[in-house]
């Protein structure tokens, strides 16, 4: 049997499951303008908790984890009182020229996730981020 010729490269997706990308930090960021300066420090403690980021295929909704020995496990010293699942903020941004509405979402304490209507990947793709407006939930 003859070897292959030429160079194979190796599939590899382009970024690691672990490492938020650029925009989903800076809207993470973004968001806890919408909180108490105490929930805001707590916001930013955990986005640099998270090891773990789940991006289904449509990317409509990303979210977030922090592991611990396979299990999701935050820091008990990191979690806001409110458990129940709540939006912590709407953030009004543009992608290039593509406007978005992206949605904050924490539960269980804890951040858990980013959506939008719209899938980020082709957002992510179509330009810079500019954030116009954070709203806090009503």
């Amino acid at each position: 049997m003859a070897a292959p010729t030429g160079s194979l490269r190796p599939i590899v997706a382009p970024t690691p499951a672990n490492q938020l990308l650029p925009f989903e930090k800076a809207l993470l960021h973004a968001a806890a303008s919408a909180l108490q300066p105490t929930e805001a420090a707590l916001l930013a403690k955990q986005v640099d908790c998270i090891n773990h980021i789940r991006r289904p295929s449509d990317w409509k909704r990303i979210e977030f984890q922090c592991k611990h020995w396979f299990r999701v496990r935050w820091p008990a010293q990191l979690l806001v009182d409110r458990t129940d699942t709540f939006r912590i903020a709407t953030i009004a941004c543009q992608f290039g020229e593509k406007d978005a509405l992206v949605d904050v979402w924490a539960e269980g304490g804890h951040v858990s996730a980013l959506e939008s209507a719209v899938g980020f990947s082709g957002l992510s793709i179509s330009g810079p981020l500019n954030i116009l407006a954070v709203h806090p939930p009503v």
